[in-house]
């Protein structure tokens, strides 16, 4: 029972495989087929780096613009994504302060124990006169 890959894996892997067979098998295949022997490893890896390299001095200038416009998108992005940030953190600040004002309107504060100062004075003011009017006689 043969079994086919799922869409999403030739999908995944078909920019892999597709070039690995059009520029690697195929040309082993034609050329050995060509010459009716058996093909030459070395030669075609000497090729294929010479080419490599020639295709590379090509796209060198093409991709130093593509670094730069990415150098650009990336400072775009980073900007965005901060800007974001700052407002998710005001929002955030601003829903946690309604909500613990929410919460302390809920909660009585207690009663503080204030000394009355003047009753106290008051007291100690009887007392004294008290205790001087018995230590004269």
């Amino acid at each position: 029972m043969a079994r086919s890959l799922p869409r999403d894996t030739a999908r995944a892997l078909a920019p892999v495989v597709i070039p690995l067979v059009t520029r690697v098998a195929l040309p082993i295949l034609l050329e050995s087929m060509r010459r009716r022997k058996p093909f030459d490893t070395d030669a075609f890896f000497e090729q294929a780096t010479e080419s490599l390299k020639k295709g590379f001095k090509k796209a060198r200038p093409d991709l130093e613009d593509v670094r730069d416009d990415a150098v650009e998108r990336g400072a775009k992005l980073y900007e965005d994504a901060r800007k974001q940030g700052e407002e998710l953190v005001e929002l955030l600040a601003e829903k946690g302060s309604k909500l613990a004002e929410d919460w302390m309107e809920g909660v009585r504060p207690r009663r503080r124990r204030r000394v009355r100062w003047g009753l106290l004075l008051g007291v100690l003011a009887v007392v004294g006169i008290g205790a001087a009017v018995i230590g004269r006689k």
